[in-house]
């Protein structure tokens, strides 16, 4: 008897380890997860695991509220592919489910699961796509590139538009639930990832775009005795800028609440939500109400960006941060005549949300702007000045702004990606462009990191992007594992030593065919003196 029981248990493990034959289970709290094994650029074997569940379904009763845990599961979950991405109006893989039911996190490591002898950093990629779209998963943000340099990745999806972003102030429909489900996903980073072969103790978070502004969130909430995270990379966004913000978020709410349901009138938050609990949810995202970040009275984030930043309220940690070299094009690619007449009759337009300055300064501010950018000129006939306005305003200003404030209490490596090339994807773009603007655009910069399915075939590309591409992996998984992104020289990366920034010297490594460090970014030194001339305190924005 008891000799069967044993072959039983033998038979039982066997037939669990060879469910799936060119993948491997792992036992996580809630139950078991099945993952399939990839090769990596250099052919080498990564283990993934894909749509793990970091969170309950926020559907139903959970729709608005904060993320839960989710309930155990019996037998092994299928973790073998992404199925689904979170509800949003587009995206650029339209054969994905896009649904409520989207709280999933991906893990890949390049080690034997399981394996607690050679701990990896982990790689924390938090995505991009203005709160309201994109997806971490594969086909957006394939690890093939990075798996060959000794990290475990790990990106997940968070709820975006309305559903991660419309919340009241009495937090019955709480605000900022994004950020919170991107703070649980983190800190199952932080429970299981030794699991997987990576380093709970060396996680760096990674974001780009308005996942770097989450990333600079995350910065602020972290306790001095938390270690969720301990470095940081930011791309191409800041909490400290003007944008993704919103001042009156019970305002945003209620007008939701009235959209979809139009003969809702009623002025409680208990009643709003459960109209919104109640609605369908397409019917929610037609509004084309979105939300934003908003300042919470009391918790994670009820900091104010530039303000927190100022008075140095957050956890000091390694940061490798920095912008592209045109960040505007993107948002510029449509001349928008109206709008550009309406900013030269009235140029107070130009100083963005959070900004304070008295109404009786704001017309002489706006003019100030715009005689930096276009002179005596004007934005409706120089629309190259336009666009190195919105490049400014809404990344490089408060991006260097930060740098300037925080460098003197973590190292801070500072950079301008400049690199135009077929891989960054916007290259039809560039014949409609002024010949004065710079020509690498918002986002850009990560084709030379992802694998997005578009780039899956490198030999399609130049060999001079080929070449940036394991320039640019290099030096960001080095930061992952060293803190540094040239911890020695290395032929491919030219032998550059990247300086870290100071107070006085806002060095910052000018990313292109050739490496060169260059010291403060265009016209920041002219834009501060604006702005900290007439800026008011409470300070919220800068840019």
């Amino acid at each position: 008897m008891k000799f069967k029981l044993v072959v039983t248990t033998i038979l039982s493990y066997l037939i669990s380890v060879l469910a799936e034959p060119d993948g491997t289970i792992v036992q996580l709290e809630k139950g078991k997860i099945q993952g399939i094994i990839r090769k990596s650029e250099n052919g080498n074997d990564y283990y993934a695991f894909q749509e793990i569940p970091y969170a309950a379904p926020p559907v139903g009763p959970n729709r608005f509220q904060l993320p839960q845990e989710p309930e155990p599961w019996k037998g092994i979950l299928n973790t073998t592919r992404n199925t689904k991405i979170c509800i949003q109006a587009n995206s650029r893989h339209e054969y994905l489910e896009k649904s409520e039911d989207c709280l999933y996190i991906n893990v890949y490591t390049p080690i034997i699961p399981g394996n607690k002898d050679s701990l990896l950093p982990v790689l924390l990629w938090i995505h991009g796509g203005g709160f309201t779209a994109e997806s971490g998963i594969y086909d957006y943000s394939g690890p093939k590139y990075v798996m060959d340099h000794g990290v475990v990745v790990v990106t997940f999806d968070y709820r975006l538009g309305p559903f991660g972003f419309v919340g009241t102030d009495d937090g019955i429909i709480p605000l900022n639930l994004g950020l919170k489900d991107q703070r649980l996903a983190i800190e199952w980073v932080n429970k299981n990832i030794e699991l997987f072969g990576g380093n709970p103790n060396q996680v760096v978070i990674v974001g780009e775009s308005a996942g770097s502004v989450a990333v600079g969130y995350h910065i602020l909430s972290q306790r001095p005795d938390e270690n969720l995270f301990h470095a940081a990379i930011m791309q191409s966004g800041t909490p400290i800028s003007g944008i993704l913000k919103q001042s009156d978020p019970d305002s945003a709410a209620f007008n939701l609440g009235k959209l979809v349901n139009n003969s809702f009138s009623s002025n409680s938050t208990s009643e709003l939500l459960t109209v919104l609990q109640n609605a369908d949810a397409n019917d929610i995202l037609a509004t084309g109400i979105s939300g934003a970040v908003a300042v919470e009275k009391e918790g994670l984030f009820s900091s104010h960006g530039y303000q927190a930043f100022v008075e140095k309220k957050y956890k000091k940690i390694p940061v490798l941060i920095g912008f592209n070299s045109e960040e505007g094009i993107v948002f510029t690619l449509y001349k928008n005549e109206t709008r550009l007449k309406e900013i030269d009759i009235n140029p107070s337009l130009l100083i963005s949300y959070g900004v304070n300055i008295t109404p009786k300064d704001k017309q002489g501010v706006g003019l100030l702007y715009k005689q930096l950018y276009v002179g005596n000129s004007s934005f409706e006939n120089d629309y190259g000045g336009y666009i190195k306005y919105i490049s400014d305003n809404c990344f490089t200003t408060g991006i260097t702004k930060q740098v300037e404030l925080s460098c003197t209490d973590a190292p801070y490596y500072f950079y301008q990606f400049a690199y135009k090339g077929n891989l960054g994807e916007q290259m039809a773009y560039l014949p409609t462009l002024p010949a004065d603007v710079e020509k690498v655009g918002h986002a850009e910069d990560c084709n030379y990191m992802w694998d997005d399915t578009i780039n899956s075939d490198l030999n399609q590309y130049p060999k001079e992007d080929q070449l940036m591409l394991h320039r640019y992996v290099k030096m960001w998984t080095n930061f992952v594992k060293y803190f540094n992104p040239t911890p020695e020289p290395d032929p491919l990366l030219g032998n550059i030593t990247w300086l870290t920034s100071e107070p006085n010297n806002l060095r910052y490594l000018n990313i292109n065919a050739t490496f060169e460090m260059r010291e403060h970014p265009r016209q920041f030194q002219q834009l501060k003196a604006i702005l900290e001339e007439y800026m008011q305190p409470p300070f919220d924005s800068y840019s």
